[in-house]
């Protein structure tokens, strides 16, 4: 905290990568009237989101872009300028940044531009090294070069060229180590019956200053981010990123979708961004170590950030499938069975009499244990007492409830009966609809009022995989404190 005289505001210094996500003003420079052109649509996204700070558009000739006065260099530029957005080719950043070294109140860069180390050519490799050696000496942190930036829904600040990107917020935040993977999350993320939002985005571009390990320690100390999703192709220094994520995911889920799998995939990330990708099964032990959630897919990924950020965990590891169609049903066991560290659960026999009264004579109720087919006949009221018997069982710790709701079974009546038992359920309730726009409405009720939907069964089973995964850890962790302060 800054020292200040009595009358005057008092000031509190600033995190370094707080210039960025919370820069107060920001100076595109490059940018265009051109709607094919980068520094066009990031302006546009600015605006567009309602960006609320103060925005520069930097242009040698142009007067005014979407009515914002332009200036002609970063130099004549009156008012503070805290973050600068680097649009231009690769060899008129140096000049730039020297430029943002002799205004003085310049903290932070983010640089789009591609064709420095990630070419491997040597004058390019020194270019980047270049640029940096001027953001040291003047104390300005760099994002990139190569990288599409950051985002931040609280004060609307999108300094990327990925189009139509609404933003709302979730308590959720993004690490990428590919723009183009990273945009498609967010993408995917809106393409959901309801939007789900973020917090906070970056894509990390060369690492020659900021890295993955300092955003994820960013993210880990930031009161608005409950939940950390990652692409990750590779990291240098594997330790360091291991050592602080052990120390984050104790308090908060990382979940990270690490690719390199295969030897040719390895290679192919290596040569992407020029990390190592390292021996993948390495990569999944420590990751199960330090409580790290490793996911396959981009869906995965979002499928269990929705669920961690909306349901509770599961306080064991016992699952029963509540499922009104038998082929997706028996997809859904099929998911959990390959997984050891779920177990499916034991009802009553209290339990399995009212679901008998309840369920149509058809219906196959724990058969196997903590499987109940309702059957077809199986109408609205039908789903929700039997839900709510599953629930009420202490031999169950979260649902997995499976519906292709026929004609006759109207998915938003059924999300209707279903939304307050899921809301006010102290255990997690994924809910899969099948499928399409016949369950469209009902989904939206759904997520809106209580937690996530699914489109396909092994979708659902593989959240509440990790849903349990991650209370193992936890537990782990609980009973591991204890020991030792016994």
């Amino acid at each position: 905290m800054n020292s200040y005289k009595k009358g005057k505001k008092k000031v509190v210094s600033k995190r370094s990568l707080d210039h960025f996500f919370n820069a107060e003003s920001v100076a595109v420079i490059g940018a265009s009237k051109d709607p094919g052109k980068a520094g066009n649509q990031i302006l546009k996204n600015m605006l567009a989101v309602g960006y609320q700070g103060k925005i520069y558009p930097v242009h040698p000739t142009v007067e005014k872009i979407f009515d914002l006065k332009c200036y002609p260099d970063l130099t004549s530029i009156p008012g503070k300028v805290e973050l600068i957005v680097v649009v231009i080719p690769d060899f008129g950043v140096p000049a730039v940044m020297r430029q943002a070294a002799r205004r003085g109140d310049v903290k932070a860069a983010i640089i789009i531009a591609a064709g420095f180390s990630e070419t491997k050519i040597p004058e390019r490799v020194e270019l980047e090294k270049e640029v940096l050696s001027i953001a040291k000496e003047a104390g300005i942190r760099v994002f990139g070069p190569n990288c599409v930036g950051i985002i931040n829904t609280v004060n609307h600040l999108d300094t990327t060229f990925a189009p139509n990107i609404r933003q709302s917020f979730r308590e959720v935040s993004f690490i990428s180590q590919s723009g183009a993977t990273g945009a498609s999350i967010l993408m995917f993320a809106q393409d959901q019956p309801v939007p789900f939002g973020f917090n906070k985005w970056a894509h990390v571009g060369n690492m020659s200053d900021v890295d993955i390990i300092e955003i994820l320690k960013y993210y880990g100390e930031d009161e608005k981010t409950k939940v950390i999703g990652m692409y990750m192709e590779g990291i240098e220094n594997a330790a360091d990123f291991l050592d602080e994520a052990g120390k984050i995911s104790v308090e908060k889920p990382i979940l990270i979708l690490k690719v390199g799998r295969s030897e040719i995939g390895s290679k192919a990330a290596e040569s992407h961004t020029g990390s190592l990708a390292g021996v993948d099964l390495i990569y999944d032990g420590v990751f199960r170590q330090t409580g790290i959630t490793r996911v396959m897919t981009i869906e995965e990924l979002l499928d269990t950030a929705k669920a961690f950020a909306m349901q509770p965990l599961p306080r064991g590891n016992r699952i029963c499938v509540l499922t009104e169609a038998g082929g997706p049903g028996i997809i859904c066991m099929d998911e959990i069975g390959l997984c050891p560290q779920v177990t499916m659960a034991t009802l009553s026999q209290k339990s399995v009499a009212k679901l008998e009264e309840i369920l149509p004579p058809m219906a196959i109720i724990n058969r196997p244990s903590g499987y109940i087919d309702m059957s077809a006949a199986a109408l609205e009221k039908a789903h929700r007492e039997a839900l709510e018997v599953v629930l009420a069982d202490e031999g169950v710790d979260g649902v997995i409830l499976i519906t292709v709701p026929p004609t006759f079974l109207q998915p938003t009546l059924l999300a209707r009966e279903l939304v307050e038992v899921v809301k006010n359920s102290a255990k997690p309730v994924l809910t899969c609809l099948m499928a399409g726009e016949w369950v469209k409405e009902g989904r939206i009720i759904l997520e809106e009022n209580s937690g996530p939907t699914f489109d396909l069964p092994q979708r659902a089973a593989r959240t509440m995989i990790n849903m349990v995964k991650r209370s193992n850890f936890l537990q782990r962790i609980m009973e591991e404190a204890g020991c030792n302060e016994s």
